[in-house]
């Protein structure tokens, strides 16, 4: 080897060592960066600030790609925005990491269960209620499980009335809780109305949003947009999802709903407004009405949290009335 060979061969090693060792002294500083950014982005997430949230985790794993929290989180912010791509990867990233991340498997639980993977679920929200510290959220897991355990042949869960009904006939271990009913519902897609929000998509966005931020309530049981979906093109209804009242009423006794969301989007000069309506499937009845307005469309999410919060402290009003059983009804009373 010649001399000018010999030296920029040394001169290239020399570089690669160093840069070796800056590579190796700057790993605990980024883990510690990225542990502080996944800190911010847990009271932002708290607070609601979901964008700036993900924003901070985003950059959390870009330094630091074993940061557990952080891609445990971003799997449930990608779930909230129903980009359910990113959410499994991430998911299992933190599982790969920790096999005990419990928000992960509450991620592809909910997934597997939307998707109508029933088996998969139950494995994933059974390992989400060992693992989850976050009560709310734990039941919300547990409530999901008892559906899939009380599950009918032909995919509807039983209506309580059922229940007490198999209960009068004498089978054993009828759950018959109450409290714990989610009344089962569909969400049709809002309309828009006003000249700046019409053709926008911006009444099908919302929509998605509210979907998920009812399920994330815990108060409903809300059915798949692909079921909807399949019954509108059964009955030859609007493919959009937007139909009126009467139209709606009819699919929710086709598809054993007890109530329909209906709403409508408003995109005005200064703000974005919606209101929508709670539609009990027996009576026709308007049960509740939820309004709500930002605005800017960067804040579409809170609407969509302020009107399921809304939707969901009205649950209790779609609870079917339980006769009360006389004297001689011995098989209730035990």
């Amino acid at each position: 080897m010649k001399p000018n060979q010999a030296f920029l061969a040394f001169v290239a090693i020399l570089f690669l060592i160093i840069t070796c060792h800056q590579a190796v002294a700057q790993q605990p500083v980024r883990a510690e960066r990225s542990d502080q950014l996944t800190r911010i982005a847990v009271k932002l997430y708290q607070e609601k600030k979901f964008d700036q949230a993900k924003e901070r985790l985003i950059e959390a794993v870009r330094l630091n790609d074993r940061n557990v929290k952080a891609h445990e989180m971003l799997s449930l912010i990608y779930y909230q925005e129903r980009d359910f791509k990113q959410a499994t990867e991430h998911a299992r990233k933190a599982i790969a990491i920790n096999k005990n991340t419990a928000g992960a498997y509450y991620v592809l639980g909910m997934m597997s269960y939307q998707n109508g993977d029933t088996e998969s679920a139950r494995t994933e929200l059974n390992y989400a209620v060992k693992f989850l510290k976050n009560g709310e959220r734990r039941a919300h897991a547990q409530r999901i499980l008892n559906q899939i355990r009380d599950q009918l042949p032909e995919g509807r869960r039983p209506l309580i009335r059922e229940r007490i009904k198999q209960f009068r006939e004498g089978e054993t271990g009828v759950n018959v809780d109450v409290d714990a009913y989610q009344p089962y519902i569909a969400v049709f897609t809002f309309e828009e109305s006003g000249s700046r929000s019409q053709s926008t998509g911006l009444g099908q966005t919302v929509t998605e949003m509210v979907i998920t931020a009812l399920i994330q309530e815990g108060r409903f049981a809300v059915m798949e947009r692909g079921q909807l979906q399949k019954i509108l093109a059964e009955q030859s209804l609007s493919q959009s999802g937007v139909i009126d009242t009467e139209s709606a009423i009819a699919v929710g006794k086709l598809a054993g709903l007890e109530a329909v969301v209906l709403g409508s989007v408003s995109r005005l000069k200064s703000a974005i407004e919606a209101d929508v309506r709670l539609i009990e499937i027996e009576t026709g009845k308007a049960l509740a009405a939820a309004n709500s307005k930002v605005t800017d469309v960067d804040n579409i999410r809170n609407l969509a949290v302020k009107l399921a919060a809304q939707l969901g402290d009205k649950a209790n009003l779609i609870e079917p009335r339980i006769e009360k059983p006389d004297s001689s009804d011995k098989k209730f009373e035990q």
